[in-house]
C-alpha cells in the first residue's frame, strides 16, 4: 500500500451532494413513528438501531472524496446531537433538501446563496419561537415522550418522573439484567466539564466514558508528569492483580496534559500499548475540575461526598504519595464530551450529614446575598439525587435499541419541559415562510418524509390542527400530542444550514488515501 492525494475540483458540488444523498438517504427512513431501523455490524459492536446520530457515526462510502463530505456532515449532526440529545435526523433531511435545491440553480454564486439561506434561518427562528407553547402539566410531558417512544406505559413512567423532579432533573439511562424498565434513585454529582482526550471513550457506540466501581483522585494540581499519575497507577494495578479484576482511575484535577496525559492514555484497554505489544490493562478517565468560584471549596465538597481526600497544591501534599484509601469511591461514573455525571457516591453518611448541617446553618445566618447562593449551591450538590432509568428487554439487541430511544426520549423531554413546544410532524417547518425561497422549499421535507415512512400520501391539517397518525386523535397538537421541541427544532435548522453554507461554497476537495500497487509478476 502507498499514499496518494486525490484532488476532486470541477465537480465538487457534484461529488458533494452525491456524499450527502447516500449518506441521508440510508438514514431517512428512520424519521418518525414507523419504527424502521437499521442493522450497524462493527467490529467492536453489533446493533439494530432507528437512532440517526449512531447511523451517521458507523455509515462510510469508499470514495474518499464523497467519505471527506460525509466526515463533514457528521460532526455536524453529532454537535446537534451534544447540543440537544435529539433532532439529527430532521437536520439531515433539512441539509439533504437545501442542497438538492440548490442544485436546480443553473449557475450557482455560493456567497449570496450562503447570505439568503442565513437570513432565512433567522427568520425561520423568529417564527417558531413567537408559535412555541410552554409544558405546563404532566400530561403534556407525556405526549412529548410518546413522540420519541410510541410506548404507553414508559412514556407515563418518564413523564411523572421529570415532572416530580423538575426542568434540571438529572436523568441517566442505563441497562437492566431484567426484563422489565423501572426507575431508581441515587446519590449523585454533575458539572458541565467532559473528558480531556476523546481516546478515554471505551463506548463508542455513544462517544462517552462508562466506569463501574471507580477509584477517584481529587486535586487542583495540574498533572504533566509521569510521576504525577503512574504511582497510584501502578498501586491501583497491583491491587486489581491480587484481587484478579481491573480497577477504574477517574482523575479530577486543573488539567491532565504532557507526558501524564500520555501515560494515562497508553494504559487504556481501548488504547494499543506499543511498550507492552497488546491493549492497556486500566479502564481511567481524566476531568478538567469544575469551573467555579471557591473551586477548592467545592472540590473539597466532592471528596467529602465520595468519601476521598482532596490533595491541594496549597496544602504542599504530593501526589506521589497518594494511596489507594486516600482515594473517593463511586458506584458508576459516566462522562461525555461536555458533561460528568457521578452515580452513587460512597462518602461517609456521618461526614455528609456533618456538612450538610453546617450549610444549611450557613444558610440561615449568612445575610450576603453572593455567599448565601454559594452556600445553597454546594447544599445542593450534596442533597441532589440522579434519577436512573434502567431499560430491559428479551435480548441484547433489543436492549440497545430501546436504551437508545429512551435516552432520546429523556433528552426531548428535558428540552420540552425548558423551553417549549410546537406542532410536529415536520408540520411547524413546513409552514415556515421565509425570505429564502431555498429554505422554504426545503423546511417541507421533514414532513413529506414522515408521511412517505408511514405509507401515506398526504396530509390535510388547518394551523395548529392535526391529526396524530400513530393514534388517529385529531385535534389541537398539544391536545393530541403531535409536538416537537422548539430548541430541537432550532438546533437541527442551525445545524443544516450551517453545514449546508460550508458545503456550499467549497470550491474543490483535497484527501490523502491509501492506494493498492500492483504485483509484480
Amino acid at each position: 500500500m502507498s499514499t496518494e492525494v486525490k484532488i476532486v475540483h470541477d465537480k465538487t458540488f457534484e461529488t458533494i451532494r452525491s456524499a450527502v444523498n447516500k449518506m441521508v438517504d440510508f438514514i431517512r427512513p428512520t424519521f418518525g413513528p414507523a419504527s424502521n431501523k437499521v442493522i450497524i455490524d462493527k467490529q467492536a459492536y453489533r446493533m439494530i438501531v432507528d437512532d440517526g446520530v449512531q447511523i451517521a457515526r458507523d455509515f462510510e462510502l469508499t470514495d474518499p472524496a464523497e467519505q471527506a463530505v460525509v466526515k463533514i456532515v457528521r460532526e455536524t449532526l453529532i454537535k446537534t446531537n451534544d447540543r440537544e440529545g435529539d433532532g439529527t435526523t430532521g437536520a439531515a433531511i433539512t441539509l439533504q433538501s437545501i442542497i438538492n435545491e440548490v442544485s436546480r440553480y443553473g449557475h450557482r454564486d455560493g456567497r449570496k446563496i450562503e447570505r439568503e439561506l442565513k437570513m432565512g434561518l433567522e427568520e425561520a427562528k423568529a417564527q417558531l419561537l413567537k408559535s412555541k407553547k410552554t409544558i405546563k402539566t404532566k400530561e403534556d410531558l407525556k405526549k412529548v415522550a410518546l413522540v420519541s417512544h410510541d410506548n404507553e406505559e414508559i412514556a407515563e413512567m418518564l413523564a411523572d418522573l421529570y415532572f416530580k423532579l423538575g426542568q434540571d432533573a438529572v436523568i441517566t439511562v442505563d441497562k437492566h439484567p431484567l426484563m422489565k424498565t423501572e426507575v431508581e434513585s441515587a446519590a449523585g454529582i454533575t458539572w458541565p466539564n467532559g473528558y480531556i482526550s476523546p481516546y478515554m471513550v471505551n463506548n463508542p457506540e455513544r462517544l462517552d466514558c462508562v466506569l463501574e466501581n471507580p477509584y477517584i483522585l481529587i486535586t487542583d494540581y495540574r498533572l504533566t508528569e509521569d510521576k504525577d499519575i503512574l504511582p497510584i497507577m501502578n498501586k491501583l494495578a497491583q491491587a486489581g492483580n491480587a484481587e484478579g479484576k481491573r480497577k477504574a482511575l477517574m482523575v479530577i484535577a486543573e488539567n491532565v496534559e504532557q507526558n501524564a496525559l500520555a501515560t494515562m492514555v497508553i494504559n487504556l484497554p481501548q488504547v494499543f500499548n506499543p511498550n507492552l505489544r497488546a491493549p492497556g490493562q486500566m479502564p481511567a478517565v481524566a476531568i478538567v475540575a469544575p469551573k467555579v468560584d471557591q473551586r477548592d471549596v467545592v472540590l473539597n465538597d466532592i471528596a467529602i461526598k465520595t468519601g476521598g481526600k482532596f490533595f491541594a497544591a496549597s496544602q504542599g501534599f504530593k501526589l506521589e504519595d497518594v494511596n489507594i484509601n486516600d482515594l473517593g469511591r463511586a458506584d458508576k461514573v459516566i462522562v461525555r464530551k461536555d458533561e460528568t455525571i457521578i452515580v452513587g457516591p460512597r462518602g461517609k453518611k456521618s461526614d455528609i450529614e456533618k456538612a450538610v448541617y453546617q450549610l444549611k446553618k450557613t444558610i440561615e445566618q449568612e445575610k450576603d446575598e453572593r455567599k448565601n447562593k454559594f452556600a445553597k449551591q454546594r447544599l445542593g450538590m450534596f442533597t441532589d439525587s440522579i434519577a436512573i432509568v434502567k431499560v430491559g428487554a428479551a435480548t441484547e439487541n433489543e436492549q440497545k435499541a430501546l436504551k437508545y430511544k429512551v435516552e432520546d426520549t429523556v433528552n426531548s423531554m428535558r428540552s420540552a419541559f425548558r423551553s417549549g413546544v410546537v406542532c410536529g410532524a415536520g408540520w411547524a417547518l413546513y409552514n415556515i415562510k421565509t425570505s429564502s425561497h431555498i429554505l422554504n422549499e426545503a423546511l417541507k421535507y421533514p414532513h413529506r418524509q414522515l408521511l412517505e415512512n408511514m405509507g401515506l400520501s398526504e396530509y390535510f391539517s388547518k394551523p395548529e390542527h392535526v391529526t396524530n397518525l400513530v393514534t388517529g386523535k385529531t385535534g389541537h397538537y398539544l391536545d393530541v400530542g403531535v409536538v416537537d421541541p422548539v430548541d430541537v427544532l432550532i438546533a437541527g435548522l442551525e445545524s443544516a444550514v450551517s453545514i449546508a453554507c460550508v458545503l456550499i461554497t467549497s470550491t474543490g476537495i483535497l484527501v490523502e488515501h491509501q492506494k493498492e500497487e500492483k504485483q509484480n509478476g
